[in-house]
Formats: structure tokens, sequence, C-alpha cells
């Protein structure tokens, strides 16, 4: 189970948060605070700095559309993510911006959120079929 907390930011919009870990190219793996995104239906996004830290290669420039309407070319890493106590690989996608987990990371997982200043933010693993 991945907890985290939502906080409240200074024009009063609630983002959820989480830390997860990053495997850098060595395999040691990295802490890093993000927003759970459900509008972002990637993987994971990293600014390029702590990417560059990790020692991880670009793979190819994808286009991506972002919340405000503009497309750009973003650089394309292959990682590999501490997810649920299993190293998961993802798509990691170079944006100088706080990280972001999308959708994809999501997929099969339960999200809850308390959507209040100080909630709490479960992403957990769904049920396994008896």
């Amino acid at each position: 189970m991945i907890r985290g907390t939502v906080i409240e930011n200074a024009d009063g919009r609630l983002e959820a948060w989480v830390e997860i870990s990053v495997a850098d190219s060595l395999g040691n793996l990295h802490t890093v605070r993000a927003v759970v995104d459900t509008g972002f239906t990637s993987y994971l996004t990293l600014p390029t700095e702590f990417i560059e830290r990790l020692g991880l290669q670009s793979v190819a420039n994808l286009p991506m559309f972002l919340a405000d309407g503009s497309e750009n070319e973003y650089p394309f890493y292959q990682g590999n993510v501490l997810w649920h106590d299993r190293l998961r690989s993802a798509a990691i996608i170079a944006l100088d911006a706080d990280p972001l987990i999308g959708t994809k990371m999501l997929m099969g997982n339960r999200l809850t959120v308390e959507f209040r200043d100080g909630g709490e933010v479960i992403i957990a693993e769904p049920p396994s079929p008896h």
C-alpha cells in the first residue's frame, strides 16, 4: 500500500501527494514526492535534473499534450519504480515541473483520496481473487 497526504496549495488547490522510489542506472533507489494526477494518462513525469542524477538514458522524444492545451515533445526514459514493494517498469517523461503519477501507473490499483487539507491518500492493490 502506498500512502500520502492531500496538501492545499497557496491558491487553494488540493493535490494528492505520495512518495515513491525510482531506481537509478545502478539499481539504487531514490525517493521522490509526486502528485497523483488522474488527468495525466501516462506513467510518471520527473524533472530533468532528477533523471540526470539517476543516470537514465533517453529512449526517444514523445509528443505530449499538457493541461493548458499546448503540445510539445518531451524526452522519454525507461525506468523502474518501486511499486507495492516490487520493481515495476515505467515510462518516465522529463518534465520540469512537480513530478506526476499518471493513470497508467495507477492501472489495476485502487485510489482513495480524502479531499481536504491533510487528507489521506491511499494507492492499494485490489484484493486478489479467491
